[in-house]
């Protein structure tokens, strides 16, 4: 008996031992799982008081402007309504726009459920009159996706961008400007979805969205028809992606170990989905393809577009300092600095190398949400260092009401991990002391 007690420990010390090397080598192999999650996602929790939304997208969920003399009254637009169906019939052509009018009265109004109704209607006339596939649609459609945001319904939301994706070609040639505008705003959505959690856990979603971006950045490549600003705009969609790709999936672990302490391992490639398991070759791989993606856009770029190319040494240089590579991040800002010497924007400059930025600074993680009716966001006051390497120090926070320490708190230990653009001066990265920031808090 003790015999076999003894052989059973020794091969159960021999099952851990070699689960423990499987795990230092499945990490070895893995550097994106890694890295994945050691940077804050900027934008993720809050963003710079007054910072517009960098990812093109229609930020938080605002009613519309303030009506001009005369605008807001709905009985007007009403009348004008009744005459034209008299005139014309319930289908005529000149309803779509006093119908698009009436239905933003309403939104002012807060009478969301009439104005959906307008704008429905005004659809349906706009399809009638120009058929299904008519651009016309899509300053309204737009507008009707505000008032899902403002009421908060963003399964419908989420099936409309489905709607509206098919409506303008699927992502399929041939690549119009409506089309790939079209897809683009799609691609937008599917990362706000992925960051409002509609499904969950996600999975699925972000591997259909970096495999459609992938499809539609392919397509457009090889179309000589498609122009750069397209290719463009669908590479940096796509190194939006990459960013949630490092950040926001988890492989699978397993818990193992004696008396309740565990140690996490990768769950065995056999027993993963397939889905997991093509998440995982682009996580592993994130890092490089990110670097290949702005460095094709570069060479596609021509030499003589001095703002563009400097833009993209931006991205890359700002990938680089995010994943902790800073010796690529330093020659890239330095190829910035240089080619915006060569041009008369030296206000540009000092503004996207003049003073230390929050990473990712392209909207990559942003999750506008909407207020509270008459409620005031939260705004926390930060004073900190940003050493030459990026990282913040010193920090210090404050709020003017004492019930939001706790999200003040939140801020600072979330600036202490975020990644920062660094200061340039004549091409050295150089500290940047006592910056002082409002932040507005997005949850």
């Amino acid at each position: 008996m003790v015999s076999n007690l003894n052989n059973w420990s020794v091969a159960q010390a021999v099952r851990q031992l070699l689960q423990k090397l499987v795990f230092c080598c499945a990490v070895g192999a893995l550097p994106g799982i890694v890295l994945a999650g050691t940077a804050s996602p900027y934008g993720e929790y809050f963003v710079r008081l007054g910072e517009s939304w960098p990812d093109g997208g229609p930020g938080p969920p605002q009613l519309p402007p303030e009506a001009g003399p005369g605008e807001g009254d709905s009985k007007r637009f009403e009348n004008q309504l009744d005459a034209l169906e008299k005139e014309g019939g319930p289908y005529a052509d000149a309803l779509a726009e006093p119908l698009a009018d009436l239905a933003r009265v309403h939104r002012r109004a807060g009478d969301l459920e009439r104005a959906q109704q307008a704008y429905q209607r005004a659809l349906h006339v706009v399809r009638i009159n120009d058929g299904l596939y008519s651009e016309r649609q899509v300053p309204i459609l737009r507008e009707l996706f505000e008032t899902y945001r403002l009421t908060g319904d963003m399964a419908t939301l989420d099936a409309r961008y489905d709607y509206f994706f098919r409506l303008y070609g699927s992502g399929q040639p041939p690549y119009t400007p409506v089309r790939i505008g079209a897809a683009l705003e799609y691609l937008r959505w599917q990362r706000e979805a992925l960051r409002l959690g509609l499904d969950g856990e996600g999975s699925d979603r972000l591997l259909a969205l970096y495999s459609l971006n992938e499809q539609l950045l392919q397509g457009v490549a090889s179309d000589p028809g498609a122009g750069l600003a397209d290719y463009r705009a669908l590479a940096l969609s796509q190194l939006r992606n990459l960013y949630l790709l490092s950040d926001r999936y988890e492989p699978k672990v397993e818990a193992f170990g004696p008396g309740g302490v565990t140690t996490a391992m990768p769950t065995a490639w056999e027993e993963q989905d397939t889905t997991r398991k093509r998440l995982e070759v682009f996580q592993r791989n994130a890092l490089s393809r990110g670097r290949a993606l702005l460095e094709e856009l570069i060479a596609r770029t021509p030499p003589e577009q001095l703002e563009a190319l400097a833009a993209t040494w931006l991205e890359l240089a700002d990938w680089n300092q995010w994943n902790d590579r800073r010796p690529e991040a330093l020659a890239a800002y330095r190829e910035v600095e240089q080619l915006l010497l060569n041009t008369d924007r030296a206000e540009l400059l000092q503004q996207w190398l003049g003073q230390p930025v929050e990473l990712p600074a392209n909207g990559a993680f942003w999750q506008p949400r909407p207020l509270a009716g008459g409620d005031e966001p939260v705004v926390v006051h930060a004073r900190y260092d940003v050493s030459a390497t990026g990282k913040a120090g010193n920090i210090e926070v404050t709020t003017r009401d004492s019930a939001n320490d706790g999200k003040a708190g939140r801020v600072r230990r979330s600036l202490a991990q975020t990644r920062f653009r660094p200061r340039m001066v004549n091409g050295e990265p150089a500290a940047g002391q006592q910056l002082e920031r409002d932040y507005q808090v997005l949850d």
